[in-house]
């Protein structure tokens, strides 16, 4: 009994003494394990929460550049960036986050 104790140890030793692998979460990977996304505000407008999905998806698909173009142009970042609310390029918006507006749309 002594000797299968005594192995048991000695092969547990090893296993336990492996390091685990140091990955971080990727964007898309936190966007995919999040779950379900809440239901919009009855008082928000339908195309605030479509841009919200669309730019999870973007996300999902590896593109986190087109996901901060589509939050950028949500009404709620508008307002809070100071950009224009009806229409235009969000550019306090995008140049905030790193995100050059493209050529032809300052």
């Amino acid at each position: 009994m002594k000797y299968a104790v005594v192995i048991a140890l000695t092969l547990s030793i090893p296993v336990m003494a492996q390091d685990k692998p140091d990955t971080k979460p990727t964007p898309a990977d936190a966007a995919i394990v999040s779950g379900p996304v809440a239901v919009c505000n009855p008082n928000e407008t339908g195309s605030d929460c479509d841009k919200r999905d669309l730019a999870r998806m973007f996300l999902i698909a590896g593109k986190p550049e087109a996901a901060l173009r589509v939050l950028c142009s949500t009404f709620a970042a508008r307002a809070a960036f100071g950009d224009d609310t009806h229409g235009g390029v969000p550019s306090k918006c995008l140049q905030s986050v790193g995100v050059e507006p493209k050529p032809g749309q300052r």
